[in-house]
């Protein structure tokens, strides 16, 4: 019985779980049964025991209700829980309950009322009626319902989820088979019913699924690891167009608070941006959107049931804004290439080795700026011309084409032009005629201008070292994201253990945030997030790093310093924000955590575990403070 009130209690903490909560009344309907049929065993004399039994009946008639309700949860067949379906599911609990509380005008649910003095303590002997075995009969289909339902999601689940199957469904076998030999009397107990106290040996089977297999936990910390932390936008829409659920890209990109989005349809929610009303009513499934001065590219897919229909859909967002300028500069420098070659508008040239003469065409000159010059020049005044950096590697490409060793050669190089800039070219030269000795006699090639392609390829490699910044970096704050710390966790833990030197950890996050956010909006949040921020990165020594650990935890690693050291570090941090006056919302104050690494510790994990815990006992203690855990 107490095990059942300790799942209740456990299940309603997840409560936001429709799991949970249903097998919180299923444990809620079998602690009653208990604990009322305890009661009963307790008492001596007859009317005790039928007054007690009549109230213990409504949680036997609930457990089966709870129970397919639960197994209807875990199989996700999310339309039993309309309140009609529900209405329906109790029509015949309510009617065996009046029979029961009934019985003594008819005799229809028990035939037999008398006390039983043969055993070692008094009991109530009970002869079923007709009406008994109807409830019964209602409580077997609801469970063998249940059951059915769970087995064949157990048969087609794998890995972690089908072992949380196969413990439920254990644990649903022993009180039925208790529950089958006290009402055929198999085994002879006397008019003792176990079948109570075996739904709580259930509980002992649920609670193993929850706590040895984590039963409601996977998909929340999938969530929160996948879905909350996504560079991507996500929106999920019901069958009828509410929104269930987005993930916080998705509000920051879309402009708005989650809070009021769901439970709402998207036309409601997004009433201010008609084109991605637009996208969602026509149904599309992939469409690129201006959306606050960003391009959004939306893709939706439609949600199946196990049954293959439509319960939705979701919806995937992603800023492609910078995507598409580098695509639009690349294009554009495209367009400019296109229009260089069209009607002969590449420079082209033929050296003539022996004479060392190098005759171009007009397009070369303008290349370089020049409206045009001689057709001939001397190839020592086209070494004037070329870069000094790029002349030996352009002249070894060269020379390896002359000896035979190559038919052509690909160069690119700078040239100076008219207006004293560098431009980039790229000839490409192949061999016309050669000696009897395989030396080349005569070359011919083309000269292009690939300035704006170099320009391209330098706007990517930008393009890209921001990409790798994203990805390193907390994008509000500026400061190394969770990725980055735990990668430089690692490599500071292995360096102090080789060395031997000590290594430190501070934990704080920012008090009041909340306060801050719901009294000044969320820029006003995150703007104390990154002042502080500024604050610690500018006060830590070079060898330190400060990162982002989730939400607003941030994380301090203090290197080559003992506990001792990194509490006065931690208490210099604390005060020096704490003196600050900012005159959008007055002072600032951190709470933090400090711990050390322990000479036999092989991960991290047992010092953020300290960490955390000394934070949450500075927070405890009043905030703004610093509590030390080693």
């Amino acid at each position: 019985m107490g095990i059942c009130f300790f799942m209740v209690f456990l299940c309603f903490r997840q409560r936001s779980l429709l799991e949970a909560r249903t097998l919180g009344l299923l444990m809620l309907s079998i602690a009653w049964w208990s604990l009322f049929y305890a009661l009963e065993l307790l008492s001596y004399d007859l009317e005790s025991m039928r007054l007690l039994n009549k109230i213990s009946y409504p949680g036997i008639m609930s457990v089966s209700v709870f129970y397919f309700l639960f197994s209807m949860a875990l199989v996700d067949k999310r339309d039993w829980f309309g309140w009609k379906r529900i209405v329906m599911l109790f029509i015949v609990p309510i009617a065996v309950l009046i029979a029961m509380w009934t019985n003594e005008q008819h005799w229809l649910f028990y035939s037999l009322s008398e006390l039983d003095q043969t055993s070692a303590f008094p009991l109530q002997r009970l002869v079923h009626g007709p009406l008994f075995w109807v409830a019964m009969s209602y409580n077997y289909f609801l469970l063998l319902s249940g059951i059915v339902a769970v087995f064949r999601k157990y048969i087609r689940s794998t890995g972690l989820y089908k072992g949380q199957l196969r413990i439920i469904l254990l644990g649903t076998v022993f009180p039925i088979l208790v529950n089958i030999n006290y009402l055929f009397d198999f085994v002879d107990i006397g008019y003792l019913d176990l079948t109570p106290f075996a739904f709580t040996v259930a509980g002992v089977f649920a609670a193993a699924g929850v706590f040895r297999y984590r039963l409601f936990d996977i998909r929340p910390v999938a969530r929160e690891t996948v879905i909350e932390r996504l560079p991507d936008g996500i929106v999920i829409l019901d069958d009828g167009g509410r929104i269930v659920d987005l993930n916080p890209m998705a509000c920051k990109m879309l402009g708005i608070d989650a809070s009021d989005a769901i439970g709402n349809s998207f036309q409601e929610v997004f009433g201010d941006i008609e084109s991605l009303v637009s996208f969602f009513t026509s149904g599309s499934e992939k469409r690129e959107l201006n959306v606050r001065e960003r391009v959004i590219e939306i893709r939706q897919s439609p949600i199946y049931s196990n049954k293959g229909k439509i319960r939705g859909h979701i919806a995937l967002l992603t800023d492609i804004t910078e995507r598409k300028q580098v695509e639009d500069a690349l294009r554009q420098s495209e367009e400019r290439l296109a229009l260089a070659v069209k009607g002969g508008n590449v420079g082209l040239w033929d050296f003539n080795i022996d004479k060392g003469e190098l005759s171009i065409n007009d397009r070369y000159y303008q290349i370089m700026g020049y409206p045009g010059g001689d057709s001939l020049i001397s190839f020592q005044k086209w070494k004037e011309f070329v870069h000094p950096e790029d002349l030996l590697p352009s002249l070894e490409e060269m020379e390896r084409c002359y000896n035979g060793e190559k038919d052509y050669f690909d160069i690119e190089y700078r040239m100076l032009s008219k207006s004293g800039e560098w431009v980039w070219v790229h000839d490409r030269g192949e061999a016309a005629e050669r000696d009897k000795n395989g030396k080349a006699k005569r070359i011919l090639g083309t000269h292009i201008d690939i300035s704006p392609t170099k320009q391209i390829e330098e706007a990517l490699r930008e393009s890209q070292e921001r990409y790798r910044k994203l990805a390193t970096t907390d994008m509000l704050t500026g400061v190394m994201n969770r990725y980055s710390l735990s990668e430089l966790l690692r490599a500071e833990m292995e360096r102090s253990r080789r060395y031997g030197s000590p290594l430190s950890l501070l934990m704080y996050d920012l008090d009041n945030l909340k306060m801050i956010n719901d009294n000044y909006g969320h820029l006003a949040g995150d703007e104390a997030l990154k002042i502080t921020c500024s604050y610690v990165q500018s006060s830590i020594r070079s060898c330190d790093y400060l990162g982002r650990w989730g939400g607003d935890e941030f994380l301090v690693l203090v290197t080559n310093t003992d506990l001792e050291g990194a509490i006065k570090m931690a208490e210099k941090l604390r005060s020096g924000l704490y003196e600050k006056e900012h005159k959008d919302f007055g002072k600032l104050s951190i709470s933090i955590g400090v711990s050390t690494l322990h000479k036999d510790e092989s991960d991290f994990d047992a010092l953020l575990r300290r960490a955390d815990i000394a934070l949450y006992e500075s927070k405890r203690k009043g905030k703004n403070r610093v509590t030390s855990y080693d």
